[in-house]
């Protein structure tokens, strides 16, 4: 019976009706998709990063509800006003076999000087993405009986065709800036607004006019770093066995009538990630959606190149929690600093060398 409620959910929410809007996948673990949530984040650290996470979305109801996002980016410092270039590649499983979304995304961004401690950059994506419907395993109103179930014929005549295919659109700007007080060592933020779907492709399957809404992504974070060690440039010493760092942050998303925040923090001790956030959907503190818990490791392989692995859990506070159960997050990145397409000393952009300005070089790092 689950199994028919999900599949009928499912027909009757993306495809008979053109008035009700699909939304996108979200991801408790946004500022490990960056490149995902806005294109202007791609080449905004050094060198080169590799991403690859898995999101498993209410696991007891039946069917798959799972997420496979894959990127990479890579910054390029040697050519003037260049920020980065990024490749996007998802794929959304709604339901074993009844809806597959599957994405390939190319992202540019320009990189933009505003002071020796600030920097912003903006970006595109290009993506094509391919919707798939498998529609004999999909269940109709008029197939069930409300004591004996699916025991009857449907009189839906299914499209021959169960693909559509579409380009879509996102472009998005992004700023960070350096700081330092008598408290921290190093202050970094970055804020980030992104559009995405800019030209509201059609995406139903019945020949009806279904265009996909706009989403607006605005992303925000600090990094608060204490360290005894005052020497160097903040946030790339080689000793991170005092290395404390704060990481408080937010995202909202809105996309038709679905919206969506979250808050909260993660730390950074030694090699250990550890952080709590919370995302809602209202405006009301006491009706939180979700409860989120992440635990990682950030595992340097040199002095320029790292593996970071996390795991985070959502404990889903409303009262679907016994039917859905509660999701999870498993994020792989793996970054390489002296990545450079074009050869040659890495360049901040701002022409940071060996004794160079030290807020320039602050920009151009690994913060997290």
């Amino acid at each position: 019976m689950k199994t028919i409620k999900i599949a009928t959910f499912i027909i009757g929410l993306l495809t008979l009706s053109p008035a009700l809007m699909a939304q996108d996948p979200l991801f408790s673990q946004f500022y490990n998709v960056p490149g995902y949530y806005n294109p202007a984040q791609v080449g905004l650290s050094p060198g080169l990063r590799a991403r690859f996470s898995i999101r498993d979305q209410w696991p007891q109801l039946p069917g798959e509800l799972r997420n496979y996002n894959f990127s990479l980016d890579f910054a390029e410092r040697n050519i003037p006003g260049s920020g980065g270039l990024g490749l996007l590649v998802m794929t959304d499983n709604a339901g074993t076999g009844y809806l597959k979304n599957s994405t390939i995304g190319l992202s540019t961004a320009v990189r933009i000087p505003l002071q020796e401690n600030m920097v912003t950059q903006v970006g595109i994506m290009t993506s094509f993405v391919q919707k798939t419907i498998n529609w004999d395993n999909l269940v109709f109103t008029d197939q069930l009986d409300p004591i004996y179930g699916n025991i009857y014929e449907t009189n839906f005549q299914a499209p021959e065709n169960g693909n559509i295919f579409y380009p879509d659109f996102a472009a998005g700007g992004v700023f960070r800036f350096t700081e330092s007080n008598s408290t921290f060592s190093g202050i970094m933020g970055t804020f980030g607004l992104a559009v995405h779907h800019l030209f509201r492709p059609n995406e139903s399957f019945l020949s009806l006019t279904a265009p996909l809404p706009r989403k607006l992504s605005i992303t925000g974070d600090l990094v608060l770093e204490m360290d005894g060690n005052s020497s160097g440039p903040y946030f790339k010493r080689n000793d991170r066995t005092n290395t404390f760092k704060f990481n408080p942050g937010f995202i909202y998303e809105s996309q038709a009538d679905f919206k969506s925040y979250s808050v909260g923090l993660n730390i950074l001790k030694s090699s250990i990630y550890t952080g709590v956030w919370f995302r809602n959907r209202t405006t009301e503190l006491t009706k939180s959606n979700d409860l989120i818990f992440l635990l990682g490791l950030n595992a340097p392989l040199s002095n320029e190149t790292r593996i970071k692995i996390n795991y985070s859990y959502d404990f889903v506070l409303t009262e679907i929690r016994p039917g859905t159960g509660c999701s999870h997050e498993i994020s792989i990145v793996f970054e390489l600093d002296n990545f450079n397409v074009f050869g040659g000393m890495r360049s901040s952009g701002f022409g940071s060398s060996p004794g160079g300005n030290r807020s320039r070089d602050e920009l151009d790092c690994t913060p997290f």
